[in-house]
């Protein structure tokens, strides 16, 4: 049985009115929509209210970039950098938007951030080698200039929450550029490894144990202290196919809903990946580097025209009558 309704009479809402709203508490949030439920009293009555961002019509996005009343860039590591910024009407206020900006923007950031179809492809081991290693073989290193820049305290240096200095062992943890530090629920850390030999989680090994587990304490250790979040309420995971060829561990806040690399078929969780490490053979290739793996590659992805010559593709019978036709 549904809880009856207070017996009063009509309730008016106005502007006016909702002035003499008192909150008790935030009831919950929405990292995924923007939006908060909180319960307070209106007019000596109990009230929820929801509060939640409009949706950007994509017509006037451009109008409301070149209209902009300030901005406060909080993470400069070009091509990469994070800002707050007012709209004319609140300039005096809390920032009513968190702009990123990519400047110069490439040809793989532009695939990356178009829409696009997107199809399962299965991994092997033989794929791996044939096709995915030639890819990763090809990039130009200077797209990873922004995470060396890290690394040997160029840029970001008054972001990092833990530096462990090693050239086998070390890494750094900071504020991912997606967080900027508003919302504990929102949490977004990233660690970046010192070493450059490990390019995804397929060249990690029995030896890299030690390395992973320094870097899940180091993390809990570091969220308790600064942030004061529990690690019983963050994920660690690792993508495969990773956003850039320099091994990195993903933090978040487990409340966070706007994140869509924690997908199955993306996201690796941390504890996984040292389990199967542990389950490895003492010598040769570990299970990490030997499986097969199934995931989401886009059809603007640099590796889908080889992936898909290679037979990788996952194609329904639809999908081959299409390409028929």
């Amino acid at each position: 049985m549904s809880d009856p309704l207070p017996s009063v009479g009509p309730v008016v809402i106005t502007a006016e009115g909702l002035s003499s709203f008192t909150p008790t508490r935030k009831l919950s949030e929405s990292t995924l929509t923007g939006s908060i439920y909180v319960l307070g009293t209106l007019n000596d009555l109990p009230a929820i209210i929801h509060i939640q961002k409009t949706v950007l019509e994509s017509g006037n996005a451009a109008k409301l970039i070149n209209t902009l009343e300030k901005l406060e860039v909080f993470l400069e590591n070009q091509p990469y950098f994070s800002t707050h910024a007012w709209s004319p009407s609140t300039p005096d206020r809390s920032p009513d938007l968190q702009i990123k900006i990519i400047c110069p923007a490439t040809e793989i950031h532009i695939k990356k951030y178009s829409a696009q179809e997107r199809y399962m492809v299965c991994e092997t081991k033989e794929i791996y080698e044939t096709v995915v290693q030639d890819y990763i073989n090809g990039f130009d290193e200077s797209r990873l200039a922004w995470v060396y820049a890290i690394l040997d305290g160029k840029k970001e240096a008054d972001r990092i929450l833990y530096r462990k200095q090693d050239e086998q062992d070390g890494f750094v943890i900071l504020p991912d550029l997606k967080w900027d530090q508003t919302s504990m629920n929102a949490l977004y850390l990233t660690v970046l490894v010192q070493t450059q030999s490990i390019r995804s989680l397929r060249d990690l090994t029995k030896a890299h144990i030690p390395l992973l587990n320094s870097i899940k304490q180091a993390v809990f250790d570091t969220v308790k202290q600064k942030f004061g979040v529990g690690q019983n309420k963050l994920r660690l995971f690792v993508h495969y196919q990773p956003s850039y060829y320099h091994f990195h561990v993903h933090v978040v806040h487990i409340q966070s809903e706007s994140f869509a690399g924690m997908l199955v078929g993306q996201a690796h969780m941390l504890d996984d990946l040292i389990s199967l490490l542990e389950l490895s053979p003492p010598s040769g290739p570990s299970i990490l580097a030997q499986k097969t793996y199934t995931y989401p590659l886009g059809v603007e992805h640099g590796l889908f025209k080889g992936m898909k010559e290679a037979g990788a593709l996952i194609i329904d019978d639809v999908e081959v009558s299409k390409e028929a036709a």
